[in-house]
């Protein structure tokens, strides 16, 4: 950032900006940016996503740089040009599928943590309904298995079934958690984009 800039307040770099000055839109860019890629990671849970959002409501800044009102608080401005652009991205996150892969990239749990766990602030209510949805022994084997911590083995002689047997629920039981949470996730973040 031009040094010229650094000591500027935010209004006069606001002046500068609808005088089309790209400097003064680089000087508000670093003075913003990190909170409010923080704000949007909240909401979008992808790095690559937040990205792009950021990126966007720059331009979006400077395509509307003759609107902006230097004696207003820049802040709501930015974002409220974030948030309309992220429930844009979410809407059309419904209709392109790469989008919403990128979503749910961050919203679901890997298969090989030692517990499954929701990355959104929620409680436990969410999993345990994930859990009740499951067939009963592909639940039992679930809540024995990743929950008490027991081998596929000791629970292999404690339900008098294969090992196999065990394995293959296992899977099952991860696969209809990951798509009931990833779908209930989906929801929910764009319900609770709103309340923010």
């Amino acid at each position: 950032m031009d040094n010229d800039y650094i000591n500027l307040s935010e209004k006069e770099l606001l002046l500068l900006l609808k005088e089309n000055d790209s400097k003064a839109l680089s000087a508000l860019y670093y003075m913003h940016v990190k909170p409010l890629k923080y704000y949007i990671i909240k909401a979008a849970k992808s790095p690559f996503l937040t990205e792009d959002i950021v990126h966007d409501t720059f331009i979006k800044i400077w395509e509307n740089r003759s609107q902006i009102d230097a004696n207003q608080p820049f802040k709501p401005f930015l974002y409220t040009i974030s948030k309309r652009l992220l429930l844009n991205l979410l809407k059309r996150g419904q209709h392109e599928k790469h989008i919403l892969t990128e979503i749910k990239k961050y919203a679901i749990t890997e298969e090989h943590t030692t517990e499954l766990t929701v990355n959104y602030n929620e409680s436990d209510t969410l999993f345990k309904e994930a859990i009740n949805s499951l067939p009963t022994q592909c639940r039992e084997v679930f809540v024995k298995c990743r929950l008490g911590g027991l081998s596929y083995k000791q629970v292999s002689l404690e339900l008098g079934i294969a090992e196999s047997t065990i394995n293959n629920q296992m899977v099952k039981a991860l696969k209809s958690i990951r798509k009931f949470l990833s779908l209930r996730n989906t929801a929910m973040l764009i319900f609770s984009f709103f309340l923010n």
